[in-house]
């Protein structure tokens, strides 16, 4: 046990004089603790596991969330990129219909198939 400093000898006197009181504790006590423990009604098996449904459905809402996420395509960027695709498309055509140039880049038929595969 730690010893107290000298300066600490009224605390200690003090808290000596003042302390509480424990209760005698009952000869018989531990053999009725265990005799209210086996007279418990028990719970069935089913009220105890009864958190593996709500469980259950979260987890599998989480499961099909994320899958939904990974396995579907963003939608946005893709149209985004072909709405760009597409606006290059009709400047490009409209320059050589307007100055009756053909594309620099490609011809006609190239462009075609630019388009058809930027659809695909």
């Amino acid at each position: 046990m730690t010893q107290f400093p000298d300066d600490d000898k009224p605390l200690v006197e003090f808290l000596r004089q003042h302390r509480g009181y424990v209760p005698p504790s009952a000869p018989d006590l531990e053999s009725q603790i265990m005799q209210a423990v086996a007279s418990a009604p028990s719970q069935p098996q089913w009220r105890r596991q009864r958190w593996i449904l709500p469980s259950a459905l979260v987890a599998s809402l989480l499961v099909s969330w994320a899958g939904y996420r990974v396995l579907v395509p963003n939608t946005a960027s893709t149209a985004s990129t072909n709405t760009a695709e597409l606006e290059a498309f009709l400047a490009t055509n409209w320059d050589s219909v307007v100055a009756g140039e053909t594309p620099a880049s490609s011809s006609s038929q190239d462009a075609e198939a630019d388009w058809l595969l930027s659809e695909n």
